[in-house]
């Protein structure tokens, strides 16, 4: 068995990672899980949330998932979401506008699927925020 894992995490305007790394941890739907090299192959929705990846140097990188899922087998896990940010690229200032948005959002639905996607948003950006107060 390898000692890395082929990492693939892709959003819609880029591969934002492509290495082989000892782990990574992502928000899966039902919990956050680790993958390791010879993982049992497994399909996971995911969850908003933060994906947590070790790199073979040593380093480690968060990134912000809003939604999205990963396909993992014993040697590869790919990750596709709709965005994808590096957690340290976002500001605690921008993580609480983004609450305030889908809260107003919320507050001006005017029917059950407009209240449902700000509820949608609202989760997503409660997550962002608490991402950026963990780092």
């Amino acid at each position: 068995m390898s000692d890395a894992l082929h990492l693939r995490i892709i959003s819609p305007s880029a591969v934002v990672v492509d290495a082989h790394v000892p782990s990574a941890e992502i928000p899966g739907s039902e919990g956050d899980f680790g993958v390791l090299p010879g993982h049992a192959a497994f399909f996971s929705m995911l969850r908003p949330g933060v994906i947590d990846v070790r790199f073979a140097d040593g380093i480690r990188r968060r990134f912000f998932a809003a939604s999205g899922y990963a396909d993992v087998t014993p040697e590869t896990c790919t990750v596709i979401s709709d965005h994808i940010q590096d957690v340290a690229e976002i500001s605690l200032l921008e993580a609480e506008d983004a609450v305030r948005e889908a809260q107003a959002a919320f507050a001006s639905a005017e029917n059950d699927s407009e209240r449902a996607a700000a509820n949608r948003l609202i989760a997503t950006s409660e997550a962002l925020l608490e991402a950026i107060r963990n780092r």
